[in-house]
């Protein structure tokens, strides 16, 4: 499925994948990125979108699926992501990993069993030990690795996610599979994925395909569907 997402950390870090052409000469005409990031969705914005999930942590404080980002790319279907409300340290969960939102006065070197060797941070990662005490101000994310399923919102089971794309008539499609460029379906079966699969942006679209080398046919078309998955600024 080609490199794996990029984990926006700025609007100047991994904020993007340039169009092979450029942008004077970009094809679709007028596109300067393709390509979709994960990141936490607080980075976002309307010209750097990061993209948006639904997802349910294991063991996760709520025992509910909630709005979410991916924090990092484990397999084409397979993602660490992070649930997008942050908790009090008090409700963490024992043996979750959670990421540091607001560092505050929590002691997160007594909730990481002092592994933490001072190194405390927004954005560090670490496995809980010990539940806070009540009453810090710090706040953390709970995090956990989970799988895209084909459900719609309300339904995911423990370690599922979805995510999903706009398709060129406007339908809202969940995603199968994805990489920094290209987006799977479940419509999908079996092996021959090449001549169904679309191409991601989720950077405002002028155009609904993309030209391709193929010769035409089914087996080797010369388009691809450009889609727009779901982000946090665009919609």
């Amino acid at each position: 499925m080609g490199r794996p997402l990029k984990i926006k950390i700025s609007d100047t870090q991994d904020a993007g994948f340039n169009n092979p052409n450029g942008t004077s000469d970009a094809i679709p005409a007028n596109e300067l990125f393709y390509g979709v990031l994960g990141g936490n969705t607080g980075t976002s914005n309307v010209v750097f979108p990061v993209l948006t999930a639904r997802v349910f942590p294991a063991s996760n404080s709520t025992g509910a699926e909630a709005e979410g980002f991916i924090v990092r790319q484990k397999g084409s279907s397979k993602f660490l992501v992070a649930m997008t409300t942050p908790i009090d340290p008090a409700n963490a969960v024992v043996g979750q990993q959670i990421q540091i939102a607001v560092v505050g006065n929590t002691d997160w070197s007594a909730m990481s069993g002092d592994r933490l060797q001072g190194n405390i941070a927004v954005g560090l990662i670490f496995t809980v030990v010990v539940a806070s005490a009540a009453g810090s101000n710090g706040t953390a994310n709970e995090l956990g690795i989970c799988i895209l399923a084909n459900k719609a919102d309300g339904a995911l089971a423990s370690g599922e996610m979805t995510m999903t794309y706009a398709a060129p008539d406007s339908s809202a499609v969940r995603i199968k599979r994805l990489s920094n460029r290209k987006v799977l379906d479940f419509s999908v079966t079996g092996t021959l994925y090449t001549p169904v699969v679309s191409i991601g942006n989720f950077f405002n679209l002028s155009d609904s395909t993309v030209v391709i080398g193929g010769s035409g046919s089914a087996a080797s078309p010369n388009t691809r569907d450009l889609v727009q998955v779901e982000n946090a600024s665009l919609g």
